[in-house]
């Protein structure tokens, strides 16, 4: 790079900080949305893209950075977290929404869907950066979950919303959509052990409702009827991968028919295994970066498994994966998420872990860019990409991310909001 600043510039700037135009050149650009690359130059004005071209016009303001033939993609999307922080095997890291909006950053996690939190304090930090007033990656959030007495999400001590009949959808839709909820995230699993979980009836009246009044839903699922009943009663899209075995054809052709969506969370069901076999995983320095070491050595020390327990770890990773890839090869689309905030999963490093298990699943590197990029933006009614108008939220790396999508992970430059959020050293 031509300059070079201290690694992290304005990760806890407000979101109102004055624009800094922008120009960058001498870059290859990744378009996930048109499945092109083209070298040339963006330059950036009030937090948007202002142009595109092989050089930017004479009059164009700003710092000026020469990018020496790096790759420039959109800002990546976590459609599925938990923001409060990280755990692993007993350690917590429990930093808050805010300061993982900002830590994500550096893994070039611009945007953030919050799946579930006090719905009081998440929906305040939104609105506080919406009116500018914090920084860090987008907060996007459900608030609570809409689950049954005792059901998935009760168990934490955080207030959510219970719904044991149609005539409790009703009433609690009708008390959390003046707090402006971006999506709602309903518990819908028949498969957690001795969690209770809602009636069919309850679901659909809690998906009309929502869509009756302009919200996507997002499903959690834990079994493949789930899926079923999710996708027929009108569910905009589905999260995680059903635990019961192989995904069944007709779940397959009824997902791809109702072009539901599906954000699998594939690094939950997979990387715990993957920490506790890979060692080199929690010394990349990625995840170094994006975490602590209390957590890191949660995963060093863990006890040793049985050769039993590996196998039968390694054989439901490979159900997850395949699952996905029927679904894939089905036209179901993806989107991505991570379901961080549990073991085995870390804030921001975690949206590169699942870019490599959707290009595992079967996805082309192009596709696993856009489900967690352009149409993460689309999703969320953001333009997120890197043409004239989209949001300047972008991540350089060294390397093409569509010869190896590891190189997601050799980032150089972030930028949110036209503003230089991490340059590397």
């Amino acid at each position: 790079m031509r300059r070079t600043l201290m690694s992290l510039v304005v990760l806890g700037c407000s979101a109102s900080a004055a624009a800094q135009d922008l120009v960058l050149t001498n870059a290859t650009i990744v378009d996930p949305a048109t499945r092109t690359t083209v070298r040339g130059s963006l330059w950036i004005e009030g937090g948007r893209i202002a142009g595109q071209g092989p050089a930017p016009p004479a009059g164009a303001r700003g710092e000026r950075i020469d990018l020496q033939g790096h790759w420039v993609l959109p800002g990546l999307v976590d459609l599925h977290t938990h923001s409060f922080g990280n755990q692993a095997l007993g350690a917590q890291d429990a930093v808050g929404t805010q300061a993982i909006a900002t830590r994500v950053l550096r893994a070039g996690v611009t945007a953030l869907l919050d799946l579930f939190n006090d719905e009081t304090t998440i929906f305040a930090l939104r609105e506080r950066q919406r009116a500018g007033q914090v920084g860090g990656a987008e907060i996007f959030a459900a608030g609570p979950c809409f689950t049954a007495t005792k059901g998935h999400c009760s168990e934490y001590g955080i207030p959510t919303r219970i719904i044991d009949s149609p005539a409790d959808v009703q009433k609690q839709l009708a008390e959390l959509v003046p707090k402006r909820p971006d999506v709602i995230k309903v518990v819908y699993d028949h498969g957690a052990g001795t969690l209770p979980s809602i009636d069919y009836a309850t679901l659909e009246a809690l998906i009309a409702g929502a869509r009756a009044r302009g919200l996507k839903s997002i499903v959690h699922v834990g079994t493949w009827e789930d899926v079923r009943h999710a996708v027929r009663a009108g569910a905009t899209a589905v999260t995680h991968v059903a635990r019961d075995g192989p995904v069944p054809d007709d779940v397959v052709s009824l997902m791809a028919a109702r072009r539901t969506i599906h954000i699998p969370t594939m690094t939950v069901h997979t990387d715990m295994q993957a920490f506790l076999e890979t060692p080199a995983l929690i010394d990349s320095p990625l995840m170094a970066a994006l975490t602590t070491d209390v957590i890191r050595n949660a995963y060093r020390t863990a006890p040793s498994l049985t050769p039993e327990q590996i196998a039968n770890r390694r054989a439901a990773a490979e159900r997850t994966i395949a699952s996905v890839r029927r679904l894939h090869l089905a036209g179901v689309p993806m989107l991505t998420g991570t379901d961080a905030g549990n073991p085995g999963v870390v804030q921001g490093y975690s949206v590169h872990r699942e870019l490599l298990r959707l290009v595992e699943a079967g996805l082309s590197p192009w596709e696993a860019l856009a489900a967690s990029t352009t149409k993460a933006g689309e999703f969320l009614g953001r333009r997120y990409g890197v043409q004239v108008g989209d949001a300047a939220n972008l991540v350089v790396v060294e390397g093409s991310p569509i010869d190896d999508i590891a190189n997601t992970q050799r980032i150089s430059l972030v930028v949110m909001r036209g503003q230089v959020a991490y340059r590397r050293e």
